[in-house]
């Protein structure tokens, strides 16, 4: 009742003060709203404020996380405040190096070429044999905000072509200052090129339709950068950042995969079929690796906003071969390598470049020694809003 008496007395001395003294007007308001502050409850005076959704507030400050005056709900405020500890824990960079992008969205259009290769020598027979999957080009687009992206690059072979080759090549992955994730799977059944089959054609390259192998490869990498706060993997490979001068980390890491190869020797091209060792055999190869990788990255700043990025990490682990592989259970050294180059160009807000990377697996046993590699290339092109 105070309040409310002190209020209306106030509003009628100003009342009576002349037009043309604005300036003790707007002096005394401002002290009428001082008051008020001062005197009203604390949640009365944060439901005054928040004249608007949490959903709305971050939709007009394009979607800004790391701004602390959002007025939000305690579990979402908690959700944030998470987000942001996050971010200044593992996503922070020394910025005389890094030039973190404030762009929220991106959109690009990308073209990608893949391919798989095997390469087996029979120890008993003094046989080899190598053999490439034809490689399969997809095109499309895809658009991202922050870490969440839809992508869509359909089969441009398939299109063209009107037959269904399924050879599939699909990637999750996660990266920040400090560390790198990828979780992969590929899958391959569709035609094949034998390149090289023992003496045939002197054993000279040859260039031959096979539709006998069938492959799978189901990965988990996980990587830490040493020198995380003058590096930044996502400059060369998530267009998110720009590395300004050159630098490079140490890697460490865990690699993990699970192969599955069938080699069918009965569906070899008929010209092959009377030199060929193994008329009914079928090659199966199933392992399982445990690796721990070690390896280097650089971004090398070769010109303004251009970049060149390379990257080995050879790993050491064990290698299981299950029930199924054709040599039955066992346990061997397990040596592989990954490897990744980038080229990129930014430009404002919009950023071009191209990426290669292949992963690379060793096998061998007493009868037969086996190398596989899985790789790709992009081209991709967009900009940032």
């Amino acid at each position: 009742m105070k309040l409310k008496i002190v209020i209306i007395s106030i509003f009628s001395l100003l009342s009576i003060i002349p037009l043309h003294a604005s300036e003790k007007i707007d002096s005394i308001a401002y002290k009428v709203h001082e008051y008020i502050q001062d005197t009203l409850p604390e949640h009365i005076i944060q439901r005054t404020h928040i004249k608007e959704g949490w959903v709305k507030q971050l939709i007009k400050n394009r979607f800004d996380v790391m701004d602390t005056t959002l007025q939000c709900p305690k579990f979402v405020d908690f959700c944030f405040n998470v987000y942001r500890w996050g971010d200044r824990t593992f996503n922070s960079y020394d910025t005389a190096y890094v030039y973190s992008i404030p762009k929220k969205w991106k959109v690009m259009l990308k073209v990608n070429s893949k391919w798989d290769m095997y390469h087996v020598n029979a120890h008993d027979d003094k046989f080899s044999l190598f053999v490439n999957s034809e490689p399969r080009t997809s095109a499309g687009f895809r658009i991202s905000f922050m870490a969440v992206g839809f992508e869509y690059t359909p089969d441009i072979d398939n299109l063209l072509s009107g037959k269904i080759i399924d050879h599939r090549r699909t990637r999750i992955n996660f990266t920040c200052s400090r560390l790198f994730a990828e979780i992969y799977y590929n899958k391959n059944t569709g035609m094949s090129r034998i390149n090289k089959f023992g003496n045939y054609n002197d054993g000279k390259i040859i260039n031959l339709k096979y539709d006998g192998l069938t492959s799978k490869t189901l990965g988990v990498d996980l990587f830490y950068f040493f020198n995380n706060k003058k590096y930044a993997h996502a400059a060369a490979y998530c267009f998110s950042k720009i590395q300004k001068r050159s630098a490079g980390s140490f890697i460490l890491g865990l690699q993990y995969s699970n192969q599955k190869l069938d080699m069918d020797m009965s569906k070899i091209p008929e010209e092959l079929k009377d030199i060929n060792p193994w008329p009914d055999r079928t090659f199966r190869m199933h392992y399982y690796d445990y690796a721990i990788n070690v390896g280097y990255a650089y971004n090398w700043v070769f010109h303004h906003n251009w970049v060149f990025n390379v990257m080995a990490v050879p790993s050491l682990g064990l290698k299981h071969g299950s029930v199924d592989t054709i040599d039955g259970i066992n346990n061997r050294l397990a040596l592989n390598i990954r490897a990744r180059m980038a080229l990129v160009r930014n430009c404002g807000n919009f950023f071009y470049g191209f990426h290669a990377s292949f992963n690379g697996y060793t096998s061998w046993s007493k009868s037969y020694w086996l190398y596989n590699q899985i790789g790709d290339a992009t081209a991709s092109a967009g900009f940032r809003f």
